[in-house]
């Protein structure tokens, strides 16, 4: 392999610093975190901070930062899941459809954000694309987990959040927007 195309390869000091920080602050996030009597799902604020990961990294780089997040939480077990909780139970309950949803959402978040950094753009693109592929995998969860009808699932996975979630997914676009131009994204 010719030097070349190994140091085109490798991930930059400054991207790396990146992605260890959007690590932290959704590990740290997960923490912030509210239990809803009726359902296994909680309100967490780290979906915020997903979002706004998704708007400060690349694709590949926010694709690999939730996969270390899901296997420092999931199967390392450190407590940094929500509500400070990890292990393989939560990847395999009744909320974890949500947590591997997470993964290709935000990834997809990332790569049609597009070149220009914009709150409205990145509100958009955050509540029309990340929303629906979290919600689809939480109710397939809660579904198959909790052995409860389609109807029970949107109940317990959907309709409480949607409020919440919409108002983080413009919070983690305002962050992705002044993270952006302080780096000089722009």
């Amino acid at each position: 392999m010719s030097q070349s195309v190994a140091v085109q390869q490798n991930v930059s000091v400054k991207d790396l610093a990146k992605m260890a920080m959007c690590l932290a602050v959704i590990s740290v996030s997960a923490y912030i975190a509210f239990p809803l009597p009726f359902t296994p799902a909680m309100v967490v604020a780290s979906t915020a901070a997903m979002c706004f990961t998704a708007f400060i990294l690349t694709p590949k780089q926010t694709f690999m930062t939730l996969v270390a997040y899901l296997i420092l939480g999931g199967v390392a077990g450190l407590p940094i899941l929500p509500g400070g909780t990890g292990g393989l139970g939560r990847l395999f309950g009744p909320t974890g459809g949500f947590y591997f949803a997470f993964v290709v959402a935000y990834t997809m978040v990332s790569y049609f954000k597009g070149n220009v950094v914009s709150l409205k753009r990145y509100s958009l693109i955050s509540i029309i694309i990340s929303l629906p592929i979290t919600y689809i995998g939480g109710l397939i969860s809660m579904m198959l987990v909790l052995n409860i009808g389609l109807e029970a699932a949107i109940v317990q996975a959907v309709l409480p959040f949607i409020p919440g979630d919409v108002v983080k997914c413009i919070l983690g676009a305002f962050i992705g927007v002044r993270v952006n131009r302080a780096l000089g994204s722009e």
